[in-house]
């Protein structure tokens, strides 16, 4: 990759999780002291899809093969509704954990993930209610920096992961008394990692620029 396009979107991924982190202290902050607090635990599964994008022209691309696509999250959640709205603000932590296979190679991604969401609730009935929310979250890698193997055409990979990554998420569900279950859609900004591949018999580097992980999620949310 260009030392210069790299600076550029190290720099673009800096001031996008500075934004984020001043939007949730304003958020923070900016909140009512008579709005009541929910704290819940989430839950539940991932099924993601990484992508590599930007392969070279090379039979080295179709050596790559994706399978398993899972994992799991859990962590807690703050529900804050804001007065006389039906709007509200949610802030969680959750510990996420994202696995694949890339041809006999089993990778882990551990990272704790950050979600600052606008949450719409809609009322339905006494005992049932539904929700939408949406907002950027960011993700901090506390698993494994990188995955070494070499292959069966004597190629060495390398999947580097990035030590944090910013994206955007949305959702929807319904809410049955203290329990909540619903689906989230989770959009990566920029990559979240680098598979850079070295024929050690032609001593020759394949990069891999942009490796993306794109995950739905199936929800369940108990309120304390």
């Amino acid at each position: 990759m260009n030392k210069s396009n790299h600076s550029a979107i190290h720099m673009e991924g800096r001031r996008l999780k500075g934004l984020f982190a001043f939007l949730l202290f304003c958020t923070i902050a900016v909140t009512p002291a008579r709005a009541q607090l929910q704290v819940a635990l989430r839950t539940g599964l991932n099924m993601s899809d990484t992508k590599l994008r930007n392969l070279p022209q090379t039979t080295v691309g179709d050596l790559f093969s994706l399978n398993g696509q899972d994992g799991y999250f859990i962590g807690p959640v703050l529900h804050i509704p804001l007065p006389v709205t039906s709007l509200g603000i949610e802030v969680g932590a959750l510990y996420d954990v994202r696995r694949t296979e890339i041809n006999t190679k089993d990778i882990s991604l551990k990272s704790i993930v950050i979600p600052a969401n606008a949450r719409l609730d809609i009322k339905l009935l006494s005992f049932l209610g539904a929700y939408l929310s949406a907002g950027p979250e960011l993700s901090f890698n506390i698993g494994h920096t990188g995955f070494t193997w070499t292959d069966s055409q004597q190629i060495r990979n390398t999947f580097r992961v990035q030590s944090s990554s910013f994206g955007f998420n949305a959702g929807a569900g319904l809410r049955f008394s203290n329990m909540e279950c619903g689906a989230v859609y989770h959009i990566p900004v920029g990559r979240t990692a680098d598979l850079i591949s070295l024929s050690e018999t032609m001593n020759q580097i394949y990069e891999v620029r942009s490796a993306t992980t794109n995950t739905w999620q199936i929800v369940l949310t108990w309120y304390f």
